[in-house]
């Protein structure tokens, strides 16, 4: 766990970069939002989810002559290979997933956002009235997968980035550093 890295690094005086295990942290309890899944380390599936998450960020993130002129998709891009290799991996992630929850699917039990959506779309076909539909309402199995998806890429890429910049202020801040601590203390115990 993330508490367990910083504590044995803190134990000897090692410095560690927080980012990737941010980034780990975050990832775990998106996912356990989305699909009522936690990994630890290692785990091949969550490995293949931190790999393929921050492809697609990092290729996203740069500039390119294919933003401006999508024919020159036709040519050669490395950077382009690798977004749509890393799409694919999250996309087949996600059917994954999808398949394990509608297999497992109960109305009786809410496990996560995938359940809920689930439920959403059933609640919508059942509906008897003919003008909705749940492809009216964009309850498709697609627009489903898309939800969830732009929910895990959101939530993790985000609340990773404000992490990491709450970190280098507390760095920078050790009298705020010290304000919380002592109002967790005084409010939790300490």
């Amino acid at each position: 766990s993330l508490c367990s890295i910083l504590f044995d690094a803190a134990a000897v005086g090692l410095a560690l970069d927080l980012s990737p295990e941010l980034t780990r942290a975050v990832t775990n309890v998106i996912c356990c939002l989305c699909f009522n899944s936690s990994y630890h380390r290692g785990d091949p599936e969550f490995e293949a989810t931190l790999r393929y998450s921050q492809g697609i960020v990092d290729t996203v993130a740069k500039d390119s002559l294919v933003d401006i002129f999508p024919w020159l998709q036709i040519f050669p891009n490395a950077d382009l290979r690798l977004l749509k290799q890393c799409v694919s991996i999250r996309d087949n992630l996600l059917q994954k997933k999808f398949e394990e929850h509608k297999a497992d699917y109960s109305d009786h039990v809410q496990r996560d956002l995938m359940d809920a959506l689930l439920r959403a779309k059933r609640s919508a076909e059942n509906n008897n009235t003919a003008e909705i539909s749940a492809d009216s309402v964009g309850l498709s199995d697609d627009h489903l997968l898309m939800t969830v998806g732009d929910i895990f890429g959101a939530g993790v890429e985000t609340t990773t980035t404000v992490l990491k910049w709450a970190v280098t202020y507390l760095i920078h801040h050790p009298q705020v550093q010290r304000n919380i601590q002592e109002e967790l203390d005084s409010k939790l115990g300490g």
